[in-house]
């Protein structure tokens, strides 16, 4: 029979196993990209039974920063990634009488990096545009995130571990373009974007081939 003393030595070394666990885990999530902008890599999505393809093209320049050219389903968006996050190129545009107005236009911040549980980040924009000369048009274009979770997730294209789940709410104020939306991701180490859920519609990684 165990005396107390040897099981409080083996509980002892069972909290080293498990905190050693822990460890090996965050520095594996530390050293993971789990936003790759690599060239030749393709992300293959089902959104509600219809398929939608992503696809990293290569390099521009807009708005006078280099950038990587990402086709989403065949329509091109730009970003860039440093050690402190990721960004893209956001622009608001207001069609009034036939004419397009530029409410905003502007690298945002999208992810902060390194992922850590419990990050928040937050930023706005804000701006008032003259409108067919006349009309003045105020913007509001917030986001609000957190990194509430470290999830596994299964999808069609296999099941993903250490999959980071950020929570994004956004407010746009712009006229007609006003809206609110609140949006659940998980990004997987390596991979990317494996899900998305956006109240009831959802996006789930169906195939994917990262470039090397």
């Amino acid at each position: 029979m165990c005396s107390s003393a040897c099981r409080r030595l083996l509980l002892v070394l069972a909290a080293g196993a498990l905190l050693a666990g822990c460890g090996d885990m965050m520095f594996y999530r530390a050293k993971s990209d789990y936003f790759p902008l690599i060239p030749g890599s393709r992300w293959t999505y089902d959104v509600g039974g219809n398929t939608a393809i992503d696809s990293v093209v290569g390099d521009s320049v807009v708005d006078g920063r280099t950038c990587v050219v990402v086709l989403r389903d065949y329509a091109p968006e730009y970003w860039t990634k440093d050690v402190a996050g990721v960004t893209q190129h956001t622009s608001l545009i207001l069609n009034r009488g036939g004419q397009d107005f530029v409410l905003e236009q502007e690298y945002r911040p999208i992810y902060a990096l390194p992922f850590v549980l419990g990050a928040t980040w937050h930023s706005t924009y804000r701006d008032t545009v003259v409108v067919q000369g006349t009309d003045t048009v105020p913007v509001r274009d917030s986001i609000d995130c957190r990194v509430t979770a470290v999830d596994d997730i299964g999808t069609p294209a296999g099941t993903f571990v250490q999959c980071y789940r950020v929570e994004t709410h956004r407010e746009v104020e712009a006229a007609e373009l006003s809206y609110t939306t609140d949006y659940y991701e998980w990004l997987a180490p390596g991979v990317g974007l494996v899900k998305r859920v956006a109240g009831t519609d959802s996006l789930v990684l169906t195939d994917y081939h990262t470039g090397r």
